[in-house]
């Protein structure tokens, strides 16, 4: 059995211990209300056409809590990802845990060691929703170079696409959104709510500082 037969049939055994199912209408109602990927917040069109061309489309099926971590398969843990972010969030793993299977390494240990570099949210301060919703700044990515970073706008025409923005680093994005009124890029953790986001605007209701 190869590496890639061998790392499905420990995806499949993983799923079954942590539980959960969805139907195919489940995921496809929740795929007709996504119309951007819950990690980067890009429109499916923006994405590029994926290298593979038996894959027609750039949406994903992903889970908000890994299965690797202990993530269900539940539609309420399931949210829709451009290829390239649930390519990139399973990069690190697949890497360690081909590894492992030619080291005969345990599959608990190779989860162990999975690398968390997908954090893209900062925990300096978060908004609170008038729906309790808490929401924190994230790090957006640009397609055509690949950076990461905090993307800031004034607000006005222009929202927060690249020409009417700034993107910066996160001491920079704290600083203007919280002392000159910027909006920032924000997402629930859940992933279930996203936006820009700004003290003053009409859906917040407060400013959480030094969010631990």
């Amino acid at each position: 059995m190869d590496c890639r037969n061998q790392r499905a049939k420990v995806r499949t055994e993983k799923i079954k211990k942590n539980g959960g199912s969805h139907t195919s209408a489940e995921w496809k109602l929740l795929l007709a209300r996504s119309p951007t990927c819950a990690v980067c917040g890009r429109l499916w069109s923006e994405v590029p056409k994926r290298p593979d061309p038996r894959y027609k489309h750039t949406w994903t099926k992903g889970h908000k809590i890994p299965i690797h971590h202990g993530g269900s398969d539940d539609i309420s843990n399931i949210q829709v990802e451009c290829y390239e972010c649930n390519f990139k969030k399973n990069a690190g793993k697949l890497s360690i845990t081909k590894t492992a299977l030619h080291n005969k390494i345990s599959t608990s240990t190779t989860e162990n060691i999975m690398a968390t570099s997908q954090e893209r949210f900062s925990k300096k301060f978060s908004f609170v929703l008038h729906n309790e919703t808490e929401v924190f700044p994230v790090q957006m990515k640009r397609r055509d170079t690949g950076s990461i970073a905090f993307r800031i706008s004034p607000g006005g025409t222009g929202g927060n696409t690249l020409e009417a923005s700034e993107e910066v680093d996160e001491e920079t994005m704290v600083r203007k959104v919280l002392n000159e009124g910027y909006a920032v890029r924000c997402k629930s953790l859940d992933g279930n709510t996203n936006g820009l986001y700004k003290h003053g605007h009409r859906s917040v209701r407060e400013v959480r500082r030094n969010v631990t």
